[in-house]
């Protein structure tokens, strides 16, 4: 039996769980279980410190506050989200009879897989925004596999970063509003609902980064403006978020304004030239888009489909959606070009790939998913090839942790301040850096370490011993 066929019989809602599920699984099994990054260390304090009702964590990707106390730079939706999760992993550690250091690695462990589960839950909603713009069961599920698993979100659900929160969150935001939106001046059934979700996004976007302001208030651009009530819950969200970063702001600072970002909140921090950002954001050997995540070269095809909106549903007013879905992706990325192409550290590094655009795949891949539904056969073979492609480069990323990578080429501890215009610049740009060449070579040395039963050892290496690779 066809993916259509079978889809008469499963509804769409169904099968989002079912990729949720399964996607989650897969996720959790290639998980690695650990927060190791500096900031992601820092976030993960943070939500213990909220688990005792405290804000304040021990020095290190921290500022000092006016009390003297240390306290994270980045915001503190991601550790909110991962409340529960602290609680289990510390509840446990207790229950076992962990010490101090064992208890806060299992506690950790357990916090290690709130992406694998935020990860999975975007490719569910993925899936079934894909079905309700039309787009058939089979195209939908490749598109949805392309996204999880050929592209840096599947090395981002092994992490404890904000990129796949935010991702969610704009997704929520473009696909909502895009279906609120499709009946024009008319309400429509369901629209309540849709604008209450397309609420819920933008809150999880912009309390995961402020910086998502603008990109999710583009998003909700699908909303239309014939009914300008569409917009008043989502906006409720989004001051929402705001509201929480002015008090979260407070407490650390007692300035509502002072975010902890210095001079990178100013307009002195994007002095990057735009065709330089450009260039590093979507080509370049250490950060290009379009070779971390092959498959978005279809997503130039895939726009114009959308924007055309040959549909397979029999409901006419289904068009509406996925043009107004087209336009709306179409500014968020010109605008999120231009924000992170001309910002100072355009690269985000200590992360794999271009971290800042990774919130933006999902609308991206809506367009892939279009240009599989009208592909020719020489376009579906491509497709097989950009997927592939794909698979192997993130199968990289996914078997050696970037932070690795950083160590093995020199570029960490860093040698240059960041603001430096040749911070990186090797690893960036010259291709015999590339982390897509070096995480493969570590892998073949960590292979052939195997081979030898030269195994890694926990508790420190014998005196005079070489250090296994991964351990480096």
């Amino acid at each position: 039996m066809s993916p259509d066929r079978a889809s008469s019989r499963i509804p769409a809602r169904r099968t989002a769980r079912l990729v949720a599920l399964a996607a989650f699984l897969l996720f959790a099994l290639t998980g690695g279980g650990r927060i190791s990054g500096s900031d992601e260390v820092t976030m993960f304090e943070l939500s213990r410190a909220m688990l005792h009702g405290d804000i304040a964590v021990p020095e290190g990707a921290t500022l000092a506050g006016p009390d003297g106390r240390f306290y994270s730079k980045n915001t503190a939706g991601q550790a909110v989200l991962a409340l529960p999760l602290v609680a289990i992993g510390e509840g446990a550690s207790k229950a076992a009879g962990f010490r101090e250091g064992k208890a806060v690695l299992a506690s950790r462990f357990v916090a290690s897989f709130l992406n694998a589960f935020v990860t999975a839950v975007l490719l569910g909603a993925f899936y079934a925004f894909a079905r309700r713009l039309g787009v058939r069961t089979r195209e939908a599920l490749a598109a949805t596999a392309m996204l999880g698993f050929t592209t840096p979100l599947w090395v981002y659900s092994k992490s404890f970063m904000a990129e796949p929160l935010e991702a969610l969150g704009l997704l929520l935001t473009l696909g909502n509003a895009a279906l609120a939106g499709a009946g024009g001046a008319q309400k429509l059934p369901d629209e309540n609902r849709r604008t209450w979700f397309a609420a819920l996004g933008a809150f999880l976007a912009v309390s995961a980064k402020a910086s998502m302001l603008p990109l999710v208030l583009l998003s909700l651009g699908a909303l239309g403006f014939k009914r300008w009530q569409r917009w008043i819950v989502p906006l409720l969200g989004v001051a929402a978020a705001i509201g929480g970063h002015l008090f979260y702001n407070f407490a650390r600072f007692q300035d509502a304004l002072q975010s902890g970002y210095g001079a990178q909140q100013s307009a002195a921090a994007f002095s990057t030239p735009l065709l330089v950002g450009l260039y590093g954001l979507l080509l370049s050997s250490g950060k290009g888009l379009l070779w971390f995540a092959p498959a978005t070269w279809l997503a130039f095809v895939g726009f114009s489909e959308m924007s055309r909106s040959r549909q397979h549903s029999s409901e006419p007013r289904h068009g509406w959606p996925a043009r107004r879905a087209a336009a709306a992706a179409i500014a968020t990325w010109a605008v999120a070009l231009v924000q992170f192409g001309t910002f100072q550290h355009w690269g985000g590094d200590g992360s794999w790939g271009p971290r800042y655009l990774v919130p933006l795949l999902p609308s991206a891949f809506l367009a892939v998913a279009f240009a599989l539904e009208t592909a020719t056969r020489a376009r579906k073979r491509l497709a097989w090839a950009l997927g592939v492609a794909g698979l192997v480069a993130t199968l990289g990323g996914v078997g050696i942790h970037y932070g690795a990578e950083m160590r093995k080429v020199g570029d960490y501890p860093y040698t240059l301040p960041l603001e430096h215009p040749h911070f990186m610049e090797a690893s960036h740009f010259n291709p015999r850096f590339s982390p897509l060449l070096v995480h493969w070579e570590m892998i073949a040395e960590n292979g052939a370490a195997h081979l030898r039963n030269d195994m890694p050892r926990i508790g420190g290496e014998p005196a005079g011993q070489v250090p296994a690779p991964w351990s480096r």
